[in-house]
């Protein structure tokens, strides 16, 4: 394992917090009406630092994507899922995790749903996020559930679609747990039904 020096520990912390400060900047003002010096104000630096570790706005952009996407905590779930516990339960667990990744990554959700309908790129990106999304939880069903592939996929996208939008428009100003609780128990319920 290789050993940072001060000065490299030091330019890390302070790459990450100009991520972070776009990131709420963005979430904020939306990544087209949001400046370097915005971004700078946020982090409580002067604008041209931002370009001695990023080339642009849109650099800073992917950087936030790359960090905080959601496919580490869930392929970290997935590892972490009982394979003894009844596959409906795992589900259940899956998804209350999903939400906590959610919650804590509120500002993130909020403007890469904004940016995608301005920006093909982000667009494009999400898409991608979605796909291995998809994916990871569909190599983990596919030997314990007797459908089609593609009729899983489809399924596995549905719900994962469901989930994400009921945080965006619902659970995200309510912060309701019985109520989210309720809403997950009953969508995997529906899940089970509909790939059985």
């Amino acid at each position: 394992m290789k050993i940072r020096t001060n000065r490299q520990q030091q330019a890390l912390e302070t790459k990450n917090k100009l991520i972070d400060a776009a990131l709420r900047t963005f979430s904020r003002k939306g990544f087209g009406e949001s400046t370097t010096k915005d971004i700078a104000q946020e982090a409580g630096v002067t604008d041209g630092l931002i370009y001695h570790y990023f080339k642009s706005k849109e650099d800073l952009l992917w950087a936030i994507l790359d960090k905080y996407t959601l496919l580490h905590s869930m392929q970290e779930e997935l590892g972490k899922m009982d394979s003894e516990a009844p596959l409906e339960q795992q589900l259940t667990d899956y998804f209350r995790s999903l939400f906590r990744s959610l919650r804590e990554q509120q500002d993130l959700i909020v403007m890469c749903f904004g940016e995608a309908g301005r920006n093909s790129e982000v667009r494009k990106r999400l898409e991608g996020i979605i796909r291995q999304g998809v994916e990871l939880l569909h190599a983990h069903l596919v030997p314990r559930l007797r459908t089609t592939s593609y009729d899983l996929m489809v399924a596995i996208r549905n719900i994962q679609t469901a989930m994400v939008l009921y945080f965006l428009m619902t659970d995200r100003f309510s912060n309701d747990e019985r109520e989210r609780n309720r809403y997950i128990e009953t969508t995997v319920r529906q899940f089970m039904k509909a790939v059985k």
